[in-house]
């Protein structure tokens, strides 16, 4: 990990100091290098950039709320004094830049291996920053243009795909010519191409889904599903134990690490933060406390386990009574960060099943979703009760979105493709019963949920005027303002 961390940084001073679009083509330094150094910086800043969003919208998805209720962008979705949206950076120059390089690089000396590992970075980076922001530079994009076209985001999942199917091509056509790829390069798959072409599959069954429902494509999902889980192993980031820094720690955790190369602060608030009631509604589905809890969090000095409505503080509540956000499955120091968990594929095969008329199919793959859950969590003997209580539908004749989406939502906990799943149903109480509008979202949304992100005010509104301009980007309302997959999801209505 240290290593890997130390070519993260190599990779910043590498590039240079700005952090617009061009990528820093400097006219001082020597940009040549190969894709063996620079692999490890993508990997590794992609995973900054899967916390970045998720510690972003868990608030919105209403894992937690701070105990204050009254901060401006979690609890009042109040973007209008933010200096930095570090989201928009992270994508563009941390990941994406580099990736576009590595490629460039792998290209040239003919290692397929690198160009299509690359190309699937470049695009789960691409899809993951437009369905935080909608409309946003890719054909343009990284080409040393400074003032890009914002495209249409049915632009960007074009180029998505695009790429998606060259890294796939480019990997079954490797050769024993290709540069080594090995552990010390690659940290999620020691350079398995046959995991990696299952994570590419895995990606398109996610974007797929995004647009299933006014675009068709639940059986191509399907397909993507069944070819993903040949040699599905997850795309799993580690952490080690034994961490002495910053640099090698999970953002989650309880020492809050923030690690000094970040251009802006990263720490969690998990500290002053507690579950919402709706989480707590997911958490007792049964009637009593899904065990999942006791994993996913630690008892706090009463060992009680309150919430509140989202936004709104402790309501009068003593902090002691709520749980201890630290040091459950994902929010320890070691915890490991994951791109797209086992859970989500079998809830996605779920959804898309459903929707095609397999009920069977459906209902068999929302029970494996729920299995493997519990088995992440260490409490798989504690499945078979759970199971059988009224939080689960005992037929595929009973299945319906609502289980479906309820159970995923406890298996992504901390996830940010969670925002995306809400996004799709218009935060709908269809497909997410007793969810509820936060009590101090800001008036001028007039009961309007936030749908996306600004972009970054330090690099965007100065460098790029007119395209905010064209948007209508600065206006207070942006955040309310819907993008193409919502606009046309046929989903927000029952």
């Amino acid at each position: 990990m240290k290593k890997s961390i130390i070519l993260i940084l190599f990779t910043f001073l590498f590039w240079g100091c700005e952090d617009f679009l061009d990528v820093n083509e400097s006219l001082d330094n020597d940009q040549r290098t190969t894709p063996n150094y620079m692999l490890p910086a993508v990997l590794g800043n992609m995973t900054y950039a899967h916390y970045g969003q998720a510690e972003t919208t868990s608030y919105i998805t209403q894992y937690v709320t701070t105990e204050f209720g009254t901060n401006a962008v979690k609890d009042r979705w109040d973007y209008r004094s933010v200096l930095r949206v570090g989201a928009w950076r992270r994508h563009y120059f941390d990941v994406a830049g580099n990736a576009k390089k590595m490629i460039e690089f792998a290209e040239e000396e003919g290692s397929g291996n690198y160009v299509g590992v690359g190309k699937i970075m470049l695009a789960y980076s691409f899809l993951t920053a437009t369905d935080m922001f909608g409309d946003m530079p890719v054909l343009d994009a990284l080409t040393g243009i400074y003032n890009p076209t914002y495209d249409t985001q049915d632009v960007v999942y074009a180029e998505v795909e695009n790429w998606l199917n060259e890294g796939i091509e480019a990997l079954q056509n490797t050769s024993d010519t290709d540069r080594p790829m090995t552990s010390s390069e690659d940290h999620i798959y020691a350079g398995d191409i046959q995991k990696w072409l299952s994570f590419a599959y895995a990606i398109k069954a996610r974007m797929t889904l995004h647009t299933a429902n006014f675009t068709g494509g639940y059986n191509d999902i399907l397909t993507y599903i069944d070819l993903a889980r040949e040699n599905w192993d997850e795309p799993l980031y580690d952490f080690p134990s034994d961490a002495d820094s910053d640099w090698a720690r999970n953002l989650w955790g309880p020492s809050r690490p923030s690690p000094q190369w970040d251009f802006a602060d990263i720490r969690n608030s998990l500290n002053s933060s507690v579950h919402t009631n709706f989480f707590m509604h997911a958490m007792t589905l049964s009637g009593e406390h899904d065990p999942r809890l006791y994993e996913l969090t630690t008892p706090g000095a009463n060992g009680n386990y309150l919430s509140v409505p989202a936004s709104e503080g402790l309501s009068g509540n003593d902090i002691d009574d709520f749980a201890l956000l630290y040091d459950g499955y994902w929010t320890r120091d070691d915890s490991p960060m994951v791109f797209i968990t086992n859970e989500e594929l079998y809830f996605i095969e779920a959804e898309a099943a459903f929707y095609s008329g397999d009920m069977e199919r459906a209902y068999q793959a929302y029970l494996n979703g729920i299995s493997s859950n519990f088995q992440r969590l260490g409490i798989a003997t504690e499945f078979e009760a759970y199971r059988n209580s009224a939080a689960v539908v005992q037929s595929s004749g009973q299945l319906d979105i609502p289980n479906i989406m309820m159970q995923k939502y406890i298996a992504l906990y901390l996830q940010p493709e969670t925002w995306t799943d809400m996004r799709r149903y218009g935060y709908g109480n269809h497909a997410y019963p007793e969810l509820e509008y936060p009590e101090n979202a800001l008036e001028i949304y007039d009961g309007k949920w936030i749908v996306r992100l600004p972009y970054d005010p330090q690099t965007e509104y100065i460098y790029n005027p007119n395209e905010i301009a064209r948007l209508g980007a600065r206006d207070d309302q942006w955040v309310v303002t819907p993008f193409w997959w919502i606009e046309n999801s046929t989903l927000t209505n029952p």
